[in-house]
């Protein structure tokens, strides 16, 4: 988990009259998701999570490229075919799914599958995907033939053989929907983490905000809940009715011939990028931030920052190789969201060592 959360660190425990936090965590995903949550009394909060992950259970049905029922893995068994139902869920997820398509130039395309699966297998294989392999996969490559119903949830795809994979959005699209869910139940304070994609809700009792840690990626792997962790934090950040993802090339990779290669791809190249380290991206919701992290990705650091800066309240911080050295690169507001404590604490330390 790249994305560290500092403040949901107990089960549960009264923090102001009348409220009290319950917290529960659940493989989902692939991964695990951790729903945090201020409610009037505890049995109120597990009942809420609880019917929060049914409804975490039916996006997965509807997104998930792993299970041969959902409604994405028949959709792309359909390919070249007619237009066929889909649920509201993969709808509305693929509708996304293309608007940041069209505004990054491709450089997010949920039709990737095909080149995702030729690199999963060079990397079991230890041998680099032929020029053949990677220019046949790239056929298959084109959000423009996604096509959807303008009249309802119906979609096909253009060319037989693609395949979809919305891994780069699916996760962020759910914490959306578990958060939506939320304040539908009437809940105003509360943290949703899936792998990493985190949106905090208000804020708990008495703070500004949520307070979340952002990993430097040249740390070692593990979970920071604790304050005392902080060296191993970049950018504690403290956020309120936001997203936050980070998303980077130290936790998935391959290995060939002793290079590691991202799992990250340029849908127009087909090649893993290179020299980005790890990209958060803070949003005001979680589907944008994890779709745009993987644009930030492709795109590179210059443009990237250049396309965050487009975007209304969307601010990035990217870590990148340069001359063998990572180096940061910020975007204008990413600095007014980090925890002031910390960065006073951090300043006294440099005048003081």
């Amino acid at each position: 988990m790249v994305l560290s959360v500092l403040l949901a660190t107990a089960c549960h425990h009264a923090d102001a009259p009348g409220t009290v936090r319950v917290q529960e965590t659940r493989p989902v995903m692939g991964t695990t998701m951790t729903i945090t949550v201020y409610a009037r009394d505890e049995a109120t909060g597990h009942r809420v999570i609880a019917a929060a992950f049914d409804r975490v259970e039916e996006i997965e049905a509807a997104l998930s490229h792993y299970r041969e029922q959902s409604d994405l893995s028949k959709l792309g068994r359909a390919a070249g075919g007619p237009m066929m139902p889909i649920s509201r869920d993969l709808y509305d997820c693929l509708r996304r799914s293309i608007e940041v398509s069209v505004e990054s130039h491709g450089a997010f395309d949920a039709s990737i599958a095909p080149l995702m699966i030729l690199w999963k297998n060079a990397w079991k294989a230890g041998k680099l995907p032929s020029e053949a392999e990677l220019a046949a996969a790239r056929a298959l490559v084109d959000y423009r033939s996604i096509r959807l119903d303008p009249n309802g949830p119906r979609a096909h795809l253009l060319r037989p053989g693609m395949r979809l994979d919305l891994g780069g959005i699916g996760k962020g699209y759910a914490v959306d929907q578990v958060v939506a869910f939320l304040r539908s139940k009437g809940i105003r304070a509360a943290l949703v983490a899936l792998s990493g994609e985190i949106y905090a809700l208000g804020a708990p009792p008495g703070r500004e905000g949520w307070r979340i840690g952002v990993r430097d990626p040249s740390q070692p792997r593990g979970p920071v809940v604790d304050p005392a962790d902080m060296p191993i934090l970049s950018h504690p950040l403290i956020l309120r009715d936001r997203a936050v993802s980070t998303s980077g090339d130290y936790e998935q990779f391959g290995v060939i011939d002793g290079r590691r290669y991202s799992h990250i791809l340029n849908p127009a190249t087909g090649q893993p990028v290179v020299e980005m380290a790890s990209v958060s991206v803070v949003a005001p919701d979680s589907a944008t931030a994890d779709s745009y992290g993987l644009v930030l990705s492709v795109l590179g650091p210059k443009a990237g920052l250049d396309f965050a800066a487009k975007h209304q309240g969307v601010e990035v911080m990217i870590l990148h190789e340069a001359g063998g050295k990572l180096e940061t690169l910020r975007s204008g507001g990413f600095g007014k969201l980090e925890d002031k404590k910390d960065k006073e604490d951090k300043e006294e330390k440099k005048a003081n060592p």
